[in-house]
């Protein structure tokens, strides 16, 4: 069952989509990019993660108003739009049980050990010149 439920996670490499804990999206000029996070198993260090990036398909839409009769738009693919759907199934539970402050919380603890260990390394870094 699980098979047909995410065809398209299997699709791009996924092999336990049970394993997801969460995931994020974000634009990035013509890409969207998808980050998805596994579950940290025992003796594990750090939770492992993937990185999916999905071109945008650009469009023009014809505008009522204005001097230009269409504008340049762009959209999220299909493909990208198939995968979020199915990862909302998959993590709809964890997210009502869990507060936006709580997630918030989580991502600022988590953006500071990364600026604090880019630091270091930029520090080590002009150490050695």
């Amino acid at each position: 069952m699980a098979q047909k439920q995410f065809e398209t996670l299997q699709e791009m490499g996924i092999e336990d989509a049970y394993d997801i804990e969460r995931y994020t999206s974000r634009i990035e000029g013509d890409t969207d990019i998808l980050k998805i996070y596994f579950h940290r198993h025992q003796g594990e260090w750090f939770a492992k993660s993937k990185k999916f990036k999905f071109k945008r398909l650009h469009k023009n839409v014809r505008v009522n108003e204005g001097l230009v009769p269409y504008r340049a738009t762009t959209e999220s693919s299909p493909y990208f739009l198939r995968a979020v759907a199915e990862l909302d199934q998959l993590v709809s539970a964890d997210r009502n049980t869990a507060t936006k402050k709580e997630q918030l919380l989580e991502e600022l603890e988590h953006l500071e050990k990364v600026v604090a260990r880019k630091m270091e390394d930029i520090r080590r870094q002009i150490d050695e010149i």
